[in-house]
C-alpha cells in the first residue's frame, strides 16, 4: 500500500467514525442536553424560570436560543452568562438577527479529528525518520 493511500485510507475512516459517532452514536445530542441542563441549573440559579432556553438544532451547533419576557438588561446578561458556561459558544435571543454565522457542531467535530489524525501523522512520520537513521547509524 502507498503512503498516500494509506494517508487517505484514515483521513476516510477518521471522518467516517466521527460522522457515525456524532449522529447514530449520539454524541452530539448527549452533548445537547447536557448544555440544555447547564443552562437551566444556571437559570434557576438566578430565578429566572419565565425565561426558556434549548440548543440550537438545524444544524445542530454549541448556541443557546433564550426566549421569553425580560427586560434589556436580563436580556444581555442572560446572554453574557449563559457564553460563560462551559461548552457554550454563542448565546443569542430567539428572532435576535447575528452578524457571525455558528459552525454547525459536526463540523467543528470533524476539523478537530482531522487535526488530531495530522498531529498523529505527523509523529508517526518523525518516529519514522528517527528509525531509518539509526537503522543507517548501524550499517
Amino acid at each position: 500500500m502507498t503512503r498516500n493511500r494509506a494517508l487517505a485510507l484514515g483521513l476516510t475512516a477518521t471522518l467516517a467514525a466521527t460522522l457515525l459517532w456524532h449522529g447514530p452514536g449520539g454524541a452530539g445530542e448527549r452533548l445537547a442536553a447536557s448544555l440544555d441542563r447547564q443552562e437551566r441549573a444556571m437559570l434557576d440559579r438566578y430565578e429566572m424560570q419565565a425565561i426558556g432556553a434549548s440548543t440550537q438544532h438545524h444544524p445542530l451547533a454549541r448556541t443557546i436560543l433564550l426566549s421569553g419576557r425580560a427586560d434589556d438588561f436580563q436580556r444581555s446578561e442572560m446572554v453574557r452568562m449563559s457564553e460563560e458556561l462551559p461548552g457554550i459558544s454563542t448565546a443569542r435571543w430567539v428572532g435576535a438577527q447575528t452578524l457571525v454565522r455558528q459552525l454547525p457542531l459536526l463540523a467543528e467535530v470533524m476539523l478537530m479529528a482531522l487535526t488530531c489524525f495530522a498531529a498523529g501523522a505527523v509523529l508517526a512520520y518523525i518516529v519514522a525518520l528517527r528509525r531509518r537513521a539509526r537503522e543507517a547509524l548501524l550499517e
